[in-house]
């Protein structure tokens, strides 16, 4: 091999990649009988595998690459035609082998200087070579007053500090969860890390959990602040979800650092990050389609439409209340549409962890403002957590407001019929024939439906109860069937209106 040729290229602008660097040979400044050469880049981010004319069009080339950068988002990518054959690192120094064809493109978001070290390759020397690449850590840190939130995606550019090597926002981090090509944007093939994360800055826990794009779906570690969260694996388009409390009296803010960690599975179970003790864990997100069935009674149904589910109840009556006959396992003669869900986030789901719901729907009886013609929802707790005692919790609208669980804000113009329910009350809801031994927090007199109990005052007592399916043998539920975790209801057992509502979406804890 002879020795090899030294190239310094100054780039006074960031480099995105694209076009051709248009230097030769020529072109370019000499020194050291021409083993040293250098010039400024004047347009384009690539170069070929003869380097400006200076080896044979048909040449191997090996040619490592170092730079005056440490931004981990500054890339090498080796194009063969419009495709990415390969991307490495810029930052330290990486040897790239570049074929015939084939060509080196240069990505910064800010001005460098490259040092290229060039060795044209024998056969040999070319089946032998390896590309190289280095694998640093990358780390963000966000800010966000208010404490961060799970739902949606964080809408931000985050920016290199040269001062403090890490990834930063300008100002206070939006609402969402924070999306993986923020941190790094190269292509998603090549996007594979552990994350992991750590809130400061507040007061009680935070939860922290990849979530998938589409359907908001995550599984949140808690965690207290300044606590490592466990290394989570993410790629591709994964977010980054973190729901924290506001700042803290008498702290600038809350923070959160992000850490992308480029190891191996073997390498993270020999440094034993894992934790010993099981994490507690805040299922939230948006409750999969595919786990919700329908446990309608009488004139009443749920089917699968567009994007969601249609519940419906018809103004009829008529069906004996026996077993198999789709009617009540009481004496009720209405129609109730019913539509439960066992998703695996909800099934053994401990009551404490239950702390929000929500239901966007449209309503499609317009005129109809009857308050069973609107979704409400139940579950059914196993008050002891071993079987032995099951109830159901109802979470309803009521015309008083001590009593009203549930709110809606509609979500478009009024004439869409388009709204958002929600969970109202700080943790309240009423219990089907009330519950011995704890004394509710909302008394209006005799019967089950004028009681609101604090789901605080029932963990008191049965700090086990959690969501379950069994069959409840209630009145108001279908003859022959157990019934899942959670259920949407439209009418009850006496109920005997025309009603349609679609359902565009069910969230838990989120």
């Amino acid at each position: 091999m002879a020795e090899p040729t030294t190239i310094r290229l100054t780039a006074t602008a960031p480099l995105n990649g694209s076009g051709l660097i248009p230097l030769t040979r020529e072109t370019l400044q000499t020194t050291t009988a021409g083993r040293l050469y250098s010039a400024t880049i004047p347009t384009g981010s690539r170069l070929t595998s003869d380097v400006f004319g200076i080896f044979s069009s048909g040449a191997h080339t090996s040619i490592t690459v170092s730079a005056s950068t440490d931004n981990p988002r500054d890339v090498l990518r080796v194009y063969l035609g419009a495709a990415i054959r390969s991307e490495h690192r810029l930052a330290g120094s990486q040897t790239i082998t570049l074929a015939p064809g084939e060509e080196l493109g240069f990505i910064t978001e800010a001005p460098t200087v490259l040092l290229l070290v060039v060795n044209e390759l024998s056969e040999a020397d070319q089946t032998a070579r390896l590309d190289s690449t280095a694998a640093p850590v990358i780390r963000a840190r966000l800010t966000r007053n208010a404490g961060f939130t799970a739902t949606g995606v964080m809408n931000i550019n985050l920016l290199w500090s040269t001062a403090s090597h890490v990834l930063e926002a300008t100002s206070n981090a939006p609402a969402g969860a924070l999306p993986l090509e923020a941190l790094d944007p190269r292509q998603s093939r090549y996007a594979g890390y552990y994350w992991r994360v750590r809130v400061s800055g507040c007061d009680g826990a935070y939860f922290s959990g990849p979530a998938n794009r589409l359907t908001g779906d995550a599984a949140l570690e808690q965690l207290l602040p300044g606590q490592w969260s466990t290394p989570r694996r993410v790629s591709h388009d994964d977010l980054l979800a973190v729901l924290s409390p506001p700042v803290r009296v008498g702290c600038p803010t809350v923070i959160a650092e992000h850490e992308l960690l480029p190891i191996t599975e073997a390498q993270l179970l020999a440094t034993g990050a894992a934790p010993t003790t099981p994490p507690l864990t805040q299922p939230a997100g948006a409750i999969p389609w595919a786990t919700f069935s329908d446990y309608a009674v009488n004139a009443a149904g749920a089917d699968r439409h567009e994007a969601g589910y249609l519940m419906w109840t018809h103004a009829i009556t008529g069906n004996a209340n026996v077993i198999g006959n789709k009617g009540f396992h009481g004496i009720g003669t209405g129609n109730k549409a019913m539509l439960g869900t066992d998703a695996p986030m909800l099934l053994g789901l401990p009551l404490a962890q239950l702390t929000a719901l929500s239901v966007r729907y449209a309503l499609r009886t317009a005129g109809n403002a009857h308050i069973l013609n609107r979704p409400y929802i139940n579950i059914l707790i196993d008050i002891n957590g071993d079987g032995t005692l099951y109830k159901i919790g109802v979470f309803d609208r009521d015309p008083n407001p001590a009593l009203n669980l549930l709110v809606d804000v509609a979500q478009a113009d009024p004439t869409d019929h388009e709204y958002l329910l929600s969970w109202i009350g700080a943790g309240k809801l009423k219990i089907v024939n009330e519950l011995a031994g704890v004394t509710p927090a909302v008394d209006l007199g005799a019967g089950w439906h004028n009681k609101v109990f604090q789901i605080s005052d029932i963990l008191a007592v049965y700090p086990d109860a959690k969501l379950t399916r069994a069959f409840p043998a209630d009145n108001g539920l279908p003859a022959d069937l157990t019934m899942p975790p959670l259920w949407l209801v439209l009418g009850d057992s006496t109920y005997t209106r025309y009603s349609r509502v679609l359902l565009r979406e069910v969230r838990l804890n989120s």
